[in-house]
């Protein structure tokens, strides 16, 4: 069964009055809250942003960062695309595993960013905001599991390297450590996703066992990452 068939399949089981994508609304629903908040008050950016210098001593801001914007346009963007992306994603793998994936990726994008970062160039005290990195990880989830299913992915694929592309642009001022890292991610934790087994509970324990596993690795790169620097200087 290819992708386009499940997921008509999924919708006539569940009934499309009885389906809401209720984790993609709640996302977006705790990224447009917290920006109304960044607009009230500056403390708010201040206290959730992400910069390699600081993440050591507050770890939180790896994930809190991903909930912040630079901007109505930056917001609105990363709204469409979570919605585009998140309404199908999380009708497919459910609303656990959803949740997971983008949380891992918003994370992900931020360990990245540190794993590139120098502490002797700008890249080390500079700030990282948006949910860009948990986006690309919702695009390269999906793009794993549209070839899992046999499902065409040619325009998919267009999508993610124009968007990684213009993130290298001179003066974009785009992330693009966070946009590979949280793909990177969302294709990692997808391909664990996509695997079957024939029991639900199985398969459940599983995936949990699994994203145990990525969520150890993430925290442990950022460890050695900074235990690396300390020791270096």
């Amino acid at each position: 069964m290819n992708i386009s068939n499940r997921i008509a399949w999924r919708k006539s089981a569940l009934g499309r009055s009885a389906w809401r994508p209720w984790v993609t609304i709640v996302l977006i629903a705790i990224n447009v809250l917290v920006y109304v908040a960044q607009l009230l008050s500056s403390g708010v950016q201040s206290t959730m942003i992400f910069a390699p210098v600081i993440g050591s001593l507050q770890p939180y801001r790896f994930l809190s960062s991903a909930f912040l914007h630079g901007g109505f346009w930056h917001i609105a963007f990363n709204m469409y695309a979570l919605w585009l992306v998140g309404e199908n994603l999380e009708r497919m793998i459910g609303r656990w595993r959803f949740a997971v994936i983008y949380l891992f990726s918003a994370a992900g994008g931020n360990v990245f960013v540190l794993l590139v970062a120098s502490p002797l160039a700008q890249s080390w005290v500079t700030g990282v905001v948006g949910a860009s990195g948990a986006v690309f990880g919702l695009f390269g989830a999906l793009f794993i599991l549209v070839r899992k299913f046999g499902g065409k992915y040619t325009s998919l694929l267009v999508v993610i390297v124009l968007n990684l592309l213009l993130g290298f642009l001179p003066g974009s001022n785009i992330s693009w450590q966070s946009h590979v890292g949280g793909l990177l991610v969302g294709c990692i934790a997808m391909a664990v996703t996509a695997r079957r087994f024939r029991h639900p509970r199985v398969k459940a324990f599983a995936d949990g066992a699994a994203y145990l596993v990525i969520a150890v690795l993430l925290v442990t790169a950022g460890i050695w990452e900074y235990q690396t620097i300390g020791e270096v200087g």
